[in-house]
């Protein structure tokens, strides 16, 4: 080969060294320099191009390093042979395309939390003291189990709200509720092949242990909840609940029903999964006492979020085990890594144990609880046919269930077509209800919103 031909960029920025390594790649990838073609010597390519020795050297180097071509002893420099491949190549415009952005092909998610909830302020000067004076402590790796002085927190806030009895050792910070259903799989693991979820329910959990390979056995809900008789026949020994606001239903379990719960699982010696991740906003009425401190916990897997409770995007969960699966998790702790940020937690920690996490709850019941008065009322001013309204006394969403004679297909279409996003249940297909987020609905939005739901189940009625 005489040499090589390229006009160098000095306005560009990039060196001269990686200027040359790219485009001897090119080459090679272009098929242009072939199978044990041996390239100009370093010396004769500093000076056709008029560049330093470094520079062709360097070059080579980084052709070396990945493999393009090899230096052999007393000889030069060789292409290296490759398998039959064809390299693809994107220019940069190609690889970054930025798609359109429009409300049709978007629609607008109404699950976010509203912008009057959070104050930023004080949460931004939790965040600063931690790095002000926690400085050492984040020179560190976290605890696998979560930062204790969040774990304390946490065990006083669940005793004091929801009437859960734990010590700060049972419990596990994780970031997101999937990712503590991972540690709960592999804790059952190789003990369980099977796990019974409620049916229509939370199908992004129950997603995570078909993928650790157990079986998912659908529990069909009642008007209070999962049905007991379908679960004790399902000899199935963990069971998924959410019994203080059922998602998506929104039903409520009754004392009756949680102790026959409770008791299934003392007598079978099994276990149920409590998500308790809205209990705390409800409208009508005191929260409904979490079903953990009914024995104890002996039997109960407590999982919470502050996902809901604080802002979508702080992933922080938790979950609290009984004192038998601790002992269980100590044996395969040193597996796992913390996988929240350690200055998060500690942030969360100060947050709590200052009260602003208190007056935070007390400042979204009263925001949250007016836009649900005010979502109920647009509901009663556009009366329909079409469709029921449920579980509208707690929680950030409620449910319409549809009447036989409406396509639920079209509804969902000509909503998103519309902006508002009406959701299905995944693993529910042939159910006639569709969950309606409206967290992050501005008040003065909520009367048409409401108004063009109406609207839409009238457009979608079968003739």
């Amino acid at each position: 080969m005489i040499g090589f031909v390229i006009n160098f960029e000095g306005s560009s920025g990039v060196p001269k060294y990686i200027q040359l390594y790219e485009y001897i790649k090119k080459e090679i990838m272009e098929g242009n320099l072939t199978e044990g073609e041996k390239l100009p010597s370093v010396r004769s390519v500093c000076e056709a191009l008029k560049i330093s020795k470094a520079t062709v050297e360097n070059a080579y180097s980084q052709l070396v390093v990945e493999g393009y071509i090899e230096s052999r002893a007393k000889s030069g420099y060789y292409v290296i042979a490759f398998d039959d491949f064809t390299f693809t190549q994107l220019s940069g415009q190609e690889f970054f395309h930025e798609g359109q952005k429009t409300l049709i092909e978007e629609p607008v998610k109404f699950d976010r939390a509203d912008e009057g909830t959070f104050n930023f302020n004080e949460w931004k000067k939790a965040v600063n003291r931690v790095l002000e004076y926690d400085t050492q402590t984040l020179l560190s790796y976290g605890d696998v189990q979560g930062e204790y002085a969040l774990r304390y927190e946490i065990a006083k806030f669940i005793h004091q709200s929801r009437g859960g009895r734990c010590h700060p050792d049972q419990i596990i910070v994780g970031a997101g509720i999937q990712v503590l259903f991972g540690l709960i799989a592999t804790l059952f693991r190789g003990v369980e092949d099977q796990i019974g979820f409620e049916y229509p329910g939370f199908s992004k959990g129950m997603y995570i242990f078909e993928d650790y390979g157990y079986q998912t056995v659908k529990i069909p809900v009642e008007v209070d909840g999962i049905d007991l008789k379908r679960l004790e026949a399902s000899q199935t020994k963990i069971v998924y609940v959410s019994p203080s606001h059922q998602y998506p239903t929104g039903s409520i379990m009754p004392i009756k029903k949680r102790i026959q719960l409770l008791n299934w699982a003392s007598k079978k010696g099994a276990y149920i999964i409590e998500d308790d991740y809205d209990s705390m906003l409800r409208y009508e009425g005191y929260p409904v006492p979490a079903l953990q401190g009914l024995n104890y916990g002996k039997n109960v897997i407590y999982v919470g979020s502050f996902s809901k409770l604080l802002i979508p995007s702080l992933r922080i969960s938790f979950m609290i085990l009984p004192e038998k699966l601790m002992e269980d998790f100590n044996r395969i702790k040193g597996r796992y890594s913390q996988s929240v940020s350690k200055i998060e937690q500690l942030a969360l920690a100060g947050y709590m144990s200052e009260g602003s996490f208190e007056r935070h709850i007390r400042r979204i019941k009263k925001i949250y609880g007016k836009k649900n008065q005010l979502l109920i009322e647009a509901f009663k001013r556009y009366p329909t046919k079409n469709f029921k309204l449920i579980g509208k006394e707690s929680g950030l969403h409620v449910v319409l269930d549809f009447h036989t004679d409406v396509a639920i297909a079209k509804v969902v279409t000509m909503a998103k077509s519309m902006g508002v996003l009406l959701e299905g249940v995944d693993e529910y297909p042939d159910n006639r209800i569709l969950v309606f987020s409206y967290s992050g609905i501005p008040d003065d939005w909520i009367d048409s919103v409401v108004k063009e739901i109406v609207e839409i189940s009238d457009s979608a009625r079968k003739i």
